[in-house]
């Protein structure tokens, strides 16, 4: 929300593959045998994110992606892939595992949906367990934002990474990648058209038109 701030390196990216990083300042932690590794602009984004944020509303972004990406890893783990190191930037969390060679599709669409699962079963167990109140109800609602936007058919999004696994399976992966291609721009021009008329009808919330935009751009440069 993965939102895929939400991107992130799942799927046939996870495959301990080290990921080109330009050079930056990064400061590492390592805990057991992995290294958390946070980028400089990480901190930086956060620290100009609290700063913005006048009405504590940061809190109900952060907490279902953090439940996300947890999702993510308890996947990965369940999977018997081992964790090398995780990568924190402003825009992406990146896992670098041990594995050597390519991931099942099953395990490929058991990590893609990993973070929604988890998402799902917070808001459950919100709903189910947490005393009615606004800011309940409000982390309830962000966890399903998250976990349903996640898994639209769209790029590097965990449903699109889920189509593609699926679609591979099934016919290779030059077909995956074509109907993968398709889906992602059948879903995207609709959903771009209706944030674009909001704006223009006086919306002042940009963040579903940004989302779009960013989700095109993704899509162009990864196919």
């Amino acid at each position: 929300m993965g939102l895929r701030l939400l991107t992130r390196v799942k799927g046939r990216l996870l495959r301990g593959r080290r990921a080109r990083r330009p050079p930056e300042l990064i400061f590492t932690l390592p805990i057991v045998k992995t290294r958390l590794r946070f980028s400089f602009w990480f901190f930086a984004a956060a620290a100009l994110l609290l700063l913005l944020d006048r009405h504590a509303l940061l809190w109900y972004f952060v907490m279902p992606v953090a439940i996300h990406e947890t999702g993510h890893l308890l996947a990965i783990l369940i999977c018997s892939v081992r964790v090398r190191e995780i990568f924190f930037t402003p825009v992406s969390i990146r896992m670098e595992t041990r594995h050597t060679g390519n991931l099942s599709y099953r395990r490929e669409i058991t990590v893609a949906f990993g973070g929604a699962a988890l998402n799902l079963l917070a808001a459950l167990a919100i709903y189910l367990f947490a005393f009615a109140s606004m800011r309940n109800m409000l982390l309830m609602a962000s966890n399903l934002a998250v976990a349903m936007i996640s898994l639209l058919p769209i790029g590097s999004l965990d449903g699109g990474q889920i189509l593609r696994a699926i679609c591979a399976r099934r016919a290779g992966p030059d077909f995956a990648r074509k109907v993968s291609l398709a889906v992602s721009f059948i879903a995207l021009v609709p959903l771009s058209a209706a944030a674009g008329f909001f704006v223009l009808r006086g919306a002042t919330n940009f963040t579903p038109l940004i989302l779009c935009v960013y989700l095109i751009v993704t899509v162009i440069v990864s196919d």
